[in-house]
């Protein structure tokens, strides 16, 4: 490269001589004309005054030229003779034989064409020199680039052998730990890897520097965010009560930052959002769910040019907050935290037969859920969710309350009067109302989208979908959409909390635990009862984000509601179905496991086998045991005595009111 710029610094030093000598050519040539020219005299003809002084000078005798007196009296004498005419007319003829014997000027037709040419082959010389110059420069740039990309390898070289160096002493390391310690610490260095090894394609990052700002999740539609941004926005960029919208992460826009640079960020901080809200990536989102972000004024599509201005032209004032708007589905199932697929299912059910019932155990999401889906099919046809949902709760109303409120609505339907009618009704808590048929009678056509909720121990799938054109979905707490509800909850609240106070490990462990308990509890329900009789996830949702307090918190959960119903759920299960299985007291796993710091606290409610009506005495279980038809027998005499097994329903109230008996407790409404 340096040798071909020394040839083409030496091929532009010699054209720019060449036109020197060429300009010198011209120079000459142009002075050469002009002596030429002025050599040659111009031919002019006589004026009178001319003629005058050559008549004049001809009529003088050759002997009186030395007497200037007698010359001019003789000069005049003449003028005014008879013999002025003869004598004009010999000097007018010389005059006449002078003209036609001088040669004529010139042509200056060789020249002009010669300085034609030399102009010519002037503007040829520099436009040559003008693309020699270009290529130079372009060479130059090139040199340039080459320069950066060498230091940039040359950096990526150094970090990579810093890489190697910390791997080495990593397994070094590990080499010299016992062999019991190896396992302990596989984790952590999966995890230093992870950290050390950069992926296959690093997107650009945007500048360290600049200014800080927030990238923002907007939790609804997005036709409705233009008028949400409105609303809560003012003209500075700066809100007023925006509570619809959940931040997940931070950037910084330099000022050299490119809106691709932008896009990379925005792109990286959902995926890295989502997968920390699912890690086994459940919730079926990526970044093709992003369908716009807005930095101020200017709106970001993916298929769209880029706007006008750079990013930090549009990060100006108190603008300090970038929103990403997700695709409809897509944000219906970030919102409501449930994979896409089920999001996906649920939202084509309601389309297309307009009534739907969410059925399942108590707790397991199905009012939040159907209240989710009703606010997206108002917004998918432009209404406002807060008019065009409408919401029965079915708790405190009989079923003929709940027929002269869907009458109601049928007549307004009737009567078109649209403006005023909602879209969608969701019917909460259906089984409070009795038997269904009483409750619904003949609904007509012309009702709005229905929407209802349910117990699981009162669903009746066959007469809903016959009578009443009902399609039913089952919600339990070991299949989707509420077998993963509460891990994402907890890790969105934590990575909330972390995005504003740093990281808290001892925080993540305790909201790790939740889950696991949530698990071993419903195992030890259905163990010993029946997988009708499940915990809902409602309960741990409104666990504190500090140590003390969620302490204290659990403790009153586990005292005055979950033991129990854990206790009632396990006789009521004994007496139905028999002994299943050995008994094991389910606090002694919350005992084993216990993630807050400390010793295990004493004050946890035990179940014993007692408690719940078991024999203690083995030789009564063995005789029992030994034989199969008396064991029976007495299952059927036990279960006919039982007079009045709580049913689903009651488990749901006792529950409830378990919750209510603890002052300190706090839950946050799923179902």
């Amino acid at each position: 490269m340096t040798q071909r710029l020394q040839h083409l610094t030496a091929t532009a030093e010699k054209k720019d001589s060449e036109l020197a000598e060429l300009r010198t050519a011209m120079e000459n040539l142009r002075t050469s004309a002009i002596q030429g020219g002025i050599s040659n005299g111009l031919v002019r003809q006589p004026s009178s005054d001319s003629v005058s002084s050559l008549s004049s000078a001809c009529s003088l005798d050759k002997q009186d030229k030395k007497k200037k007196k007698g010359w001019l009296r003789s000069s005049f004498t003449k003028a005014f003779s008879r013999n002025a005419k003869v004598t004009k007319v010999p000097c007018q003829n010389e005059i006449e034989i002078e003209r036609q014997q001088s040669p004529p000027p010139p042509a200056p037709t060789d020249a002009g064409q010669e300085v034609a040419e030399l102009q010519k082959q002037l503007r040829e010389k520099d436009l040559v020199l003008t693309d020699i110059r270009l290529e130079a420069l372009s060479s130059a740039h090139q040199l340039e680039s080459l320069k950066d990309t060498v230091m940039k390898m040359r950096s990526e070289m150094l970090s990579l052998k810093q890489n190697n160096e910390r791997l080495q002493r990593m397994v070094t390391g590990s080499a010299n730990l016992p062999t019991d310690l190896i396992d302990t610490r596989s984790t952590s260095s999966i995890d230093a890897l992870s950290d050390i090894i950069p992926p296959d394609e690093a997107p650009p990052d945007v500048e360290q520097d600049g200014k800080r700002i927030s990238i923002s999740v907007y939790l609804g539609q997005p036709q409705t965010f233009e008028r949400y941004y409105g609303e809560h926005y003012n003209f500075d960029g700066t809100s007023e009560n925006a509570t619809n919208e959940i931040s997940i992460a931070r950037t910084n826009i330099g000022a050299s930052s490119t809106w691709a640079q932008l896009d990379n960020a925005v792109r990286r901080a959902f995926k890295q959002h989502v997968a920390r809200l699912d890690p086994g990536g459940g919730l079926g989102l990526g970044s093709d769910a992003i369908a716009s972000y807005k930095l101020g004024e200017a709106e970001r599509k993916p298929d769209a040019n880029p706007p006008d201005l750079l990013p930090v032209g549009y990060a100006i004032g108190r603008i300090n907050t970038l929103h990403v708007v997700l695709q409809p589905v897509a944000a219906l199932a970030f919102e409501a935290l449930i994979p896409k697929g089920v999001a996906q299912r649920l939202v084509s059910l309601l389309a297309e037969h307009r009534r739907l019932v969410l059925c399942g155990a108590p707790g397991t999401g199905k009012t939040h859920l159907a209240t989710r889906l009703a606010e997206f099919h108002a917004q998918s046809l432009g209404r406002d969710p807060a008019e065009a949902v409408a919401t029965f709760n079915v708790d405190n109303k009989s079923s003929k309350e709940l027929r002269q409120y869907l009458s109601h609505l049928s007549e307004q339907a009737a009567a078109g009067d649209h403006s005023v009618l909602p879209c969608v009704v969701v019917l909460d808590n259906l089984h409070k109302a009795g038997p269904l048929a009483d409750a619904l009678g003949s609904l007509p056509r012309n009702l709005p989208c229905l929407l209802g909720t349910m117990a699981q121990s009162a669903c009746s799938a066959t007469s809903l979908q016959l009578q009443h054109g009902f399609r039913w979905v089952l919600v339990a707490p070991h299949m989707e959409p509420a077998r993963g509800l509460l891990g994402r909850v907890l890790r969105r609240r934590l990575a909330s909390l972390e995005l504003e106070e740093g990281h808290q490990p001892e925080l993540a462990a305790i909201l790790g635990w939740l889950p696991r308990v949530w698990q071993h509890l419903n195992a030890f329900l259905e163990t010993h009862s029946s997988g009708d009789v499940a915990i809902g996830p409602r309960l741990f949702l409104s666990c504190p984000l500090e140590l003390d307090s969620s302490r204290a918190w659990f403790a009153d959960v586990w005292n005055y509601s979950l033991a129990p119903y854990l206790r009632e759920a396990a006789r009521e299960g004994l007496q139905l179905y028999g002994r299943r299985a050995p008994w094991t007291d389910p606090c002694q796993f919350i005992l084993d496991t216990y993630p807050w710091p400390g010793a295990a606290p004493q004050g946890l409610t035990t179940i014993t086998a007692k408690d719940v009506g078991l024999e203690s005495d083995p030789s009564t279980s063995t005789e029992n045991e030994g034989d199969p038809l008396l064991n029976m027998l007495m299952r059927l005499q036990e279960a006919a005595n039982y007079s009045s097994p709580h049913s689903n329903d009651s488990d749901c109230n006792s529950l409830d009111s378990n919750i209510a008996h603890g002052s300190n407790i706090e839950t946050e409404s799923v179902s």
